[in-house]
């Protein structure tokens, strides 16, 4: 079975030998005009994520796949929507990213960094004009690729990878190999992936292959995850025909950041508390702390209408909490535990 996250375009585009650049890239965004320096930064951003893919995914096989005789393939799409899937069953898997998926997670992180308090690219933050939003059109005040930021490029790859991470939880996890009955259980395969990309994500973040894209301290880690998961549960909520199934980016962030703690604290290295209450104080706190900038910019972008109400947010949460916990240990504690990776 096919676990689609974003858009579901007529096509899914061809199938790429490679990560794109120059005119492929032009071809597969005919109507961005990506010339210049958005050409460069766009070619940028595929060799980077590429090149971090690899490199994990190598050692995923060498350690974990290999062993079980399972084998997990990834494919770029030609197409310029933001879409990323993953299926296959019995130990056999294959996750297709769609090209535009990291153009307009850039495009957003670009945007979003730029309306941030003291932003180093707050030129950027009014390049839209009315009716247009950094999902639809590639950031079109770029003229170089430095004008971008290091900031935005990285919040921009860390989303990509917690995206990436998220397939290949669906495929690790069992999810590929079960057709969930209703949208409670669609939303609890959903938690899942988003609480073991968190994990993946604080596990291998520290091993990526560039120096500069390694965190100095565990705080960033924390930093990074949050930012990310933010920006890439507006993305999906924003774009997605699967949206209903999909919790608000708000608590969604909660869920991606208790994978990363559960990652550190399987290592020993966690934050230790007297009782569960305190820890979730803590935690809230964190969440707010590095969320409280991007998520003002999100409010103040051309993003805004996808960021939901205190309403909806509460609502949200009392879902997730009540319904989808349960359903989500009913199922691994069930089928699940027939499908997923034997480690």
């Amino acid at each position: 079975m096919y676990l689609i996250d974003g858009q579901s375009p007529q096509s899914g585009g061809i199938s790429l030998r490679a990560y794109p650049q120059g005119h492929i890239l032009n071809a597969i965004f005919q109507t961005h005009d990506l010339v210049d320096g958005r050409l460069a930064l766009s070619e940028v951003m595929f060799r980077e994520f590429d090149s971090e893919i690899e490199f994990l995914m190598k050692e995923l096989r060498k350690h974990r796949l290999a062993k079980q005789g399972w084998t997990i393939d990834r494919e770029f799409r030609g197409n310029d929507t933001f879409q990323a899937m993953v299926g296959g069953g019995e130990g056999q898997y294959r996750i297709d990213i769609a090209a535009g998926t990291l153009l307009v997670t850039l495009s957003a992180a670009i945007e979003l960094c730029a309306l941030e308090e003291d932003s180093a690219t707050a030129g950027l933050s009014n390049q839209y004009r009315p009716g247009e939003n950094s999902i639809r059109c590639l950031f079109p005040g770029v003229q170089e690729p430095d004008e971008a930021g290091f900031d935005a490029l990285g919040l921009a790859l860390d989303a990509c990878l917690l995206l990436y991470f998220h397939e290949l939880a669906h495929a690790i996890h069992g999810h590929c190999d079960y057709r969930p009955n209703n949208d409670d259980e669609a939303r609890a395969l959903e938690s899942d992936a988003d609480f073991n990309a968190g994990t993946m994500f604080g596990v291998w973040v520290w091993h990526l292959p560039a120096t500069y894209r390694k965190p100095k301290l565990e705080e960033d880690m924390y930093r990074r995850l949050i930012r990310a998961s933010y920006l890439l549960g507006t993305l999906l909520k924003a774009v997605s025909a699967r949206s209903t199934e999909y919790h608000h980016p708000t608590n969604r962030v909660r869920t991606f950041l208790a994978g990363g703690v559960f990652a550190f604290d399987s290592l020993g290295k966690s934050t230790k508390f007297d009782d569960v209450k305190a820890g979730d104080d803590y935690w809230e706190q964190k969440i707010i702390l590095h969320c409280a900038s991007i998520k003002d910019a999100l409010g103040r972008s051309t993003l805004k209408a996808f960021q939901g109400t205190e309403i909806d947010i509460e609502e949200d949460r009392r879902q997730m909490e009540e319904i989808t916990a349960h359903v989500l240990n009913r199922l691994k504690d069930g089928p699940l535990m027939h499908f997923k990776l034997k480690i």
